[in-house]
């Protein structure tokens, strides 16, 4: 591992697959997490959450449809009781329904063997002075499964999905797939690792040389990145705290 480490100095003793596809997506707001300024996760991670809580319960305890749609609106109703979000809340109340159009058809057509879920894995790079961390959503007999949820079907694999299941790959050395599960079916595709792996690399190298320029987070943020005022990711929290910083 690389002795001269900006990731330290600024208190990131590891980064993820997020963070890595943040960055990609926008070094601002990248920047904004490293400063300690999140954004809020809305209804539709919930349905993520809620899905894949289904799916592992069916690939490990082979539940019904019945038993399987109350994990997932258990796991679902938990995450909005703890956001402070309404059930009846009207975003909340469509994602319910994708969740359970999905579930019904994974308790149908779901028929993984899953014998390990959540497994936490660290990966270290030589390029990358600090590891990268993640949780791996299912691990099959001879594969790994990363469950993405979507309303319609999905013609093509995603580079954020494809970067987030390479390094799962590189990390226990199992093919890695990504299965898009929608209310009508589920698509896979197999990771292209070579392909993720690359753009890990590129990008954390990257987000190395930005966190170079300072010790001082504002001070990179002030200088050198700029919100995007019309990225959806991009709320009022995030502008107010590029301009507390900006000044006038």
């Amino acid at each position: 591992m690389l002795s001269n480490d900006p990731f330290n100095t600024h208190g990131l003793d590891h980064i993820s697959a997020s963070q890595i596809n943040t960055y990609i997506h926008s070094p601002f707001l990248w920047a904004c997490r490293v400063a300690n300024i999140n954004n809020p996760v809305g209804v539709s991670a919930f349905r993520g959450s809620a899905v894949e809580a289904a799916a592992i319960a069916i690939g490990q305890k082979k539940l019904k449809k019945h038993a399987a749609l109350a994990t997932a609106e258990q796991k679902f109703y938990k995450s909005l009781k703890y956001s402070d979000i309404s059930q009846d809340n009207e975003k909340a109340k469509k994602e319910l329904s994708i969740i359970t159009r999905t579930v019904e058809m994974l308790a149908q057509s779901f028929d993984e063997n899953v014998i390990e879920s959540q497994k936490e894995i660290s990966l270290e790079l030589d390029e990358i002075p600090v590891p990268i961390t993640g949780f791996v959503d299912m691990i099959c007999d001879n594969k790994i499964i990363e469950l993405k949820t979507k309303a319609q079907t999905q013609s093509k694999l995603e580079y954020s999905a494809n970067l987030q299941a390479s390094i799962y790959q590189d990390a226990l050395g199992l093919d890695a797939y990504v299965y898009y599960a929608y209310p009508k079916g589920i698509t896979i595709f197999k990771a292209n690792h070579a392909e993720g792996i690359r753009r890990v690399k590129q990008t954390a190298k990257a987000m190395q040389n930005i966190l170079s320029l300072s010790n001082d987070i504002h001070e990179i943020i002030r200088m050198y990145l700029r919100p995007n005022p019309d990225d959806f990711r991009v709320n009022d929290v995030h502008v107010e705290f590029f301009n507390s910083i900006y000044g006038d």
